[in-house]
């Protein structure tokens, strides 16, 4: 559990603010800026400030996201969603799923659940690319980068926010889109419970024989499970979770690999499917975790994304359910506005956390739940997963309500992301 911070909120320095809005936005990841979207495009005044510089978000890393339906409506209504298109996106119409060394698989096709696609392979600095371009011709919005929060000062009906550079920004609502080491959560003092998986995502991007065919292709392994996710270009995104020590493939076995035996390694995996992988780009490891913030909202703040909860990316929704969150506070806030009320009154907030929290319990307790099945070697758990693997496969039915709510089709949607 992660320690208390001791930051106190106290009545703010008799001076004038060097800015006032009515939103302050913590964050311009791709939930972050589509907060700011989302707020901006009610007429808000929308202030946006993040450590990092604006480019370096745009130039990002090798890191995708694999976007559902929902939040592509959610970009349909902010009007990003072409410029999106435009650059590069790969829809993706089929996945296929199993166990290696084993006869246990399960696949999905959008063909079968009516739909065009199951959701879209993006790569996050395209995302983050199109919003911000957005928020750029917006003038109700001020980016502010390469700064952070230092102090949160609760005064009356409002927050005066102090920044790292000195400067006091007056807001209404503070929404803290900051990632998983999010300041804002540790400037309200709220905990998080959570646990590191003792894994590694080692992502890049290659080169194949054949052609990927707009298909996911994921296979387990005893030490973790690697995706194959298809890119707008013809190649590969590789997201290969694995363990930290011990076992054949593990994570520091596969960064000290030559990128000609990473590329024999996949190879062996995925050679049925897409015959040899040719080549790989640079690689890059991300630790893997979950956490869930105990609480989401404090006075005049609320917490969003990976500020609020992080997941293992087995099935891709972490982006989707952080984005989910900012479409329900600003449905939220929105319906405030109409009804005269405070936007960041508690009643407010917490009818937001009500919403989301619940929801995202539920998602945190499946992804660990399938993490530990799929981590399991032990001869009665593996004969278990096998069956109910295979069953699952013929059981169309239970495969499309699935399906159905991993591509944000069900569920307890905002009405943004409903399209």
């Amino acid at each position: 559990m992660a320690k208390k911070s001791d930051a106190k909120s106290t009545a703010p320095r008799d001076t004038a603010c060097d800015a006032t809005f009515d939103v302050v936005v913590a964050g311009a990841g791709m939930v972050g800026a589509t907060a700011a979207c989302l707020f901006a495009k009610q007429g808000l005044r929308v202030g946006l400030l993040d450590s990092k510089s604006i480019a370096d978000w745009q130039a990002g890393d090798a890191r995708v996201s694999a976007i559902n339906i929902a939040s592509m409506n959610i970009f349909q209504a902010l009007e990003v969603w072409q410029a999106m298109r435009d650059n590069r996106v790969s829809p993706y119409r089929a996945m296929r799923v199993w166990e290696q060394g084993s006869d246990a698989a399960i696949s999905f096709d959008a063909q079968a659940l009516g739909q065009p696609q199951l959701g879209f392979i993006i790569e996050n600095s395209v995302i983050v690319s199109a919003l911000i371009e957005k928020l750029r011709q917006n003038y109700n919005v001020s980016i502010m980068e390469g700064t952070s929060l230092s102090q949160r000062q609760i005064y009356k009906d409002k927050l005066v926010l102090v920044t790292e550079d000195n400067k006091s920004l007056e807001c209404g609502l503070l929404v803290g889109a900051d990632g998983a080491q999010s300041k804002v959560r540790e400037l309200c003092g709220i905990e998080t419970a959570g646990f590191d998986y003792q894994q590694d995502a080692i992502v890049t991007r290659v080169a194949t024989q054949r052609r990927h065919q707009q298909t996911a292709w994921q296979s387990f392994l005893p030490t973790g499970a690697v995706a194959m996710l298809p890119l707008q270009d013809g190649r590969c995104s590789v997201v290969w979770s694995c363990d930290r020590a011990g076992g054949m493939d593990c994570a520091d076995r596969l960064m000290d690999l030559s990128d000609a035996a990473f590329c024999a390694a996949l190879s062996d995996l995925f050679e049925q499917h897409l015959g040899r992988v040719l080549e790989c780009d640079e690689r890059f490891r991300f630790p893997l975790r979950q956490h869930h913030a105990a609480r989401y909202i404090d006075k005049y703040t609320a917490l969003v994304g990976d500020a609020a909860h992080i997941t293992h990316p087995l099935a891709g929704l972490g982006a989707n359910i952080g984005l989910m969150d900012v479409a329900a506070l600003a449905e939220v806030v929105n319906q405030a506005r109409t009804n005269r009320q405070n936007i960041a009154n508690h009643s407010v907030l917490r009818r937001y956390e009500r919403w989301r929290k619940g929801e995202n319990e539920m998602v945190l307790g499946m992804m660990k739940g399938f993490k530990t099945v799929f981590g399991h070697a032990h001869e009665p758990i593996k004969t278990a997963r096998h069956l109910g693997l295979n069953l699952a496969d013929r059981m169309p039915p239970l495969k499309a309500q699935f399906a159905k709510y991993a591509m944000g089709l069900s569920g307890d949607l905002p009405e943004i992301c409903k399209g």
